[in-house]
């Protein structure tokens, strides 16, 4: 799980005393507006399958000399600050990934400003950057040798910040906290060996004494009925100080907003199923 943040964007979360508030990230530019291809490399399974929202559903293509690029045009320039892959085999086979745009029809292409990732896992990957202006965009895959690059669940959007921290009741999934095991066990109560057959995690998130103003914003509402409907989103409890990022969908009720104090103060659960890639 990693979330590399610019210093730009950076600077702008310590100046206004956010950084440790959670970010959620669902509207999908990619998959909403976005037209995919393979740039670079031999196209094994279908681009648009990256952007489908599901886990299952998987871009692969074979690397030219090593590189390999998942490459979106959106139907016009737009301003997004913030990119993920939430599934992805990245790790296994060692490459180096990173979020580049171009502003002159792919001649040239920039660095998103968050750099590159060179995950040790398989884990959900994520960057947080400037707010910046393209059409066209590309993740850059280098390092792969001759291994087919598969990610799914891509992400090209925008977070959005809660305007409340999480202080304390929170267990961050540090390891899968839903395993699911095939344990023999002789008949004299001796374990004779384990097997993993699913794992996952679950977990839930409480925010308390959210401002009317944000509560009732078209941002919040938006989320909530993305995440009330079921759709998949990106999130983290604490992105500068953790970067413990995970692929969430409803797993529970539905977000449903109470009144919690004084001066219209709301708050709000979230029961989430988390995704994570053995």
């Amino acid at each position: 799980m990693t979330i590399k943040i610019d210093a730009t964007r950076a600077a702008a979360l310590a100046s206004a005393g956010t950084g440790d508030n959670p970010i959620l990230a669902w509207f999908n530019n990619g998959a909403n507006a976005g037209t995919h291809s393979t740039g670079v490399g031999t196209e094994v399974e279908a681009a648009a399958l990256a952007f489908t929202g599901t886990t299952h559903d998987a871009w692969i293509a074979t690397p030219d000399t090593g590189i390999a690029t998942l490459q979106t045009e959106l139907s016009a320039i737009t301003t997004l600050s913030f990119g993920a892959i939430a599934a992805h085999n990245l790790g296994t086979i060692g490459a180096t990934v990173s979020l580049q745009y171009s502003t002159n029809d792919g001649a040239t292409w920039n660095d998103c400003g968050a750099g590159t990732v060179t995950p040790a896992d398989d884990q959900a990957i994520g960057w947080y950057f400037d707010a910046t202006g393209a059409a066209l965009w590309r993740f850059l895959v280098t390092g792969a040798g001759s291994n087919d690059v598969e990610i799914a669940a891509a992400f090209l959007g925008t977070a959005l910040t809660v305007s409340q921290r999480i202080y304390r009741g929170y267990r961050p999934p540090l390891t899968p906290t839903e395993v699911a095991l095939q344990a023999n066990v002789s008949e004299g109560g001796n374990l004779l060996g384990s097997a993993v057959v699913r794992t996952g995690s679950r977990t839930q998130a409480r925010f308390t004494d959210l401002e009317p103003a944000f509560i009732r914003s078209a941002a919040w509402l938006g989320f909530q009925r993305h995440f009330n409907r079921g759709g998949g989103f990106f999130w983290a409890w604490r992105p500068t100080k953790y970067g413990d990022l995970h692929y969430a969908w409803r797993e529970g009720g539905v977000i449903a907003p109470d009144n919690s104090g004084p001066n219209d103060l709301m708050s709000a659960d979230l029961s989430m199923r988390l995704y994570d890639n053995p």
